[in-house]
């Protein structure tokens, strides 16, 4: 089983190397395993330093998010439930955006996002999703960007704890 500090480590190295596949890898075997956390209910910042931050998120059940970007690239791995996402384009320079497809990440799965993906995750199910997220920057202390899921405009965006995830 992982502790916090040899996932940080194997992952401080893969990124390292540069080898392709290595952080998803990583992250794929992460989830196969119970959460490295003492309370998984419980939304918590894991690691946080200059290019790796690590998010235990957990998801309630019905939750959807607006489309948001993340402005770094990030390896999603679940534990527990369903991760539906669903992928938004820009339209040309207007920063509007429109429907790109879609894919559902299941328990012992990995999303790969790179820096400039937009999405919106959705929690079908009636129980709670729990996830491993590995980020290249702070998506908890960047300036991002949401889009209304009406008119798909831009608007900044503050990640909140209270609002994506539980605490």
């Amino acid at each position: 089983m992982y502790t916090i500090d040899e996932l940080v480590r194997e992952l401080r190295e893969a990124r390292r190397a540069g080898v392709a596949g290595a952080v998803e890898e990583i992250v794929r075997r992460a989830v196969a395993e119970p959460p490295i956390v003492t309370d998984p209910g419980r939304f918590q910042v894991l690691h946080d330093e200059p290019g790796l931050t690590l998010l235990h998120v957990v998801v309630r059940a019905g939750f959807i998010s607006p489309p948001h970007d993340h402005r770094t690239w990030a390896v999603i791995g679940v534990y527990h439930g369903q991760e539906d996402n669903s992928f938004y384009k820009l339209i040309g320079d207007s920063r509007a955006i429109e429907p790109a497809g879609g894919r559902s990440v299941g328990e012992g799965e990995i999303l790969t996002l790179g820096t400039d993906a937009i999405h919106r995750i959705a929690n079908p199910r009636s129980d709670d999703l729990i996830a491993l997220h590995v980020y290249g920057r702070n998506v908890l202390k960047i300036d991002r960007s949401a889009w209304d899921p009406i008119t798909m405009r831009e608007r900044p965006y503050v990640a909140k704890t209270d609002n994506v995830v539980s605490e």
